[in-house]
């Protein structure tokens, strides 16, 4: 065996390869151009329901602000409610106190009074 039939024999082989490569990469290739169109069709297919999502989200984060919001307003409005009742509450029970403190002086006075008789 001759150096030129050694040399035919690596370029036949080096050309099987080379075939073998272009055939894997042609079916790569394709594979590739019909995941390519089916997630355009995916894509195509879901916009709508995209959209709607996001406008279901943005609608969702404006109701969560909202909430916010009236709850500060209940919130503000439960500690008036609360400052003032504590006010009503002193004034009625501060007239009522002194009362009891001078009934108390006025009965320990009198007791005092008495038994020093």
């Amino acid at each position: 065996m001759g150096t030129s039939t050694a040399l035919t024999i690596i370029a036949v082989c080096m050309l099987l390869i080379l075939l073998i490569l272009a055939v894997t990469a042609g079916v790569v290739v394709r594979t590739f151009l019909r995941l390519e169109r089916v997630l355009a069709r995916v894509e195509q297919d879901l916009s709508p329901a995209l959209f709607e999502l996001k406008t279901a989200v943005h609608q969702v984060q404006h109701l969560i602000k909202l909430g916010g919001r009236q709850v500060e307003r209940v919130d503000a409005s439960l500690r008036y409610v609360d400052r003032e009742l504590r006010e009503t509450v002193d004034t009625l029970v501060l007239p009522v106190r002194e009362i009891g403190l001078w009934y108390r002086a006025l009965r320990v006075g009198l007791r005092y009074f008495f038994r020093r008789r």
